[in-house]
C-alpha cells in the first residue's frame, strides 16, 4: 500500500456525502520542507488551510502546490453506514496498514468527541500486532500542515466530480467499504 516504514502519517476526515477519512503519508525527512511550503500558503493572520473555507480559486491554487508536494495520499470511503460505524471501520483498516507497514507515528486532527474511542481503537490495534512502535496523537489542525492535506483530499472526494481529478497525483489508494 502507499505507506513506508518510519512514515509520518496525518489523518483528517469528511462527512459530507459518505464518510470520508483521508491519510497523507510522508518521509520523515521531507515533512519540514513540505509543512514550509504549505504554511507559505497562509494569507495574513490565518493560521490554517481550511478547504471548506477556500474560494474555488483559491482551492485551484492550493491544490496544484500541494500536489507538487513529496507525500502519498490514501482515501478510506464508507458509505450507506452512520458516522458511528463508519469511523472504526475506516480508522481501523488505515491503523493496521500504517502498522503492518511499519509507520512512525499517526497524527489525527483531533476532535475532543471522537479522541477517547480512536484511542481504544488503535491500542487495540497496536496490541494485536504484538510488534509495534508506531506512536499516535491526536493534534490541532494548525500544527501539523500536512493535515491540510488531508482535509483538503477529503473535501475534493467529497465534492466529487473534477475536484478528485486534481488530487490523482497524489491519491495512491482508495477503499472502499459499503
Amino acid at each position: 500500500m502507499i505507506f513506508h516504514p518510519s512514515d509520518r502519517v496525518y489523518v483528517d476526515e469528511s462527512k459530507a456525502r459518505g464518510y470520508y477519512v483521508v491519510a497523507t503519508a510522508s518521509a520523515v525527512g521531507a515533512v519540514q520542507s513540505s509543512e514550509r511550503v504549505l504554511r507559505d500558503l497562509l494569507k495574513p493572520g490565518q493560521r490554517r488551510i481550511h478547504f471548506k473555507s477556500e474560494s474555488d480559486s483559491r482551492r485551484r491554487q492550493i491544490l496544484s502546490r500541494m500536489c507538487a508536494l513529496d507525500v502519498r495520499v490514501s482515501v478510506w470511503v464508507v458509505k450507506q453506514r452512520s458516522d458511528k460505524e463508519a469511523r472504526p471501520l475506516s480508522l481501523g483498516a488505515l491503523a493496521e496498514e500504517a502498522v503492518r507497514a511499519g509507520v512512525a507515528q499517526l497524527i489525527i486532527e483531533r476532535d475532543e468527541s471522537l479522541q477517547r474511542a480512536d484511542r481504544r481503537l488503535i491500542a487495540e490495534v497496536i496490541r494485536h500486532a504484538r510488534s509495534s512502535e508506531m506512536q499516535y496523537r491526536h493534534v490541532a489542525p494548525h500544527e501539523h500542515p500536512l493535515l491540510w492535506v488531508s482535509d483538503a483530499v477529503a473535501w475534493c472526494y467529497s465534492n466529487g466530480g473534477d475536484w478528485i481529478r486534481r488530487v490523482d497525483t497524489i491519491v495512491e489508494s482508495r477503499v472502499t467499504r459499503l
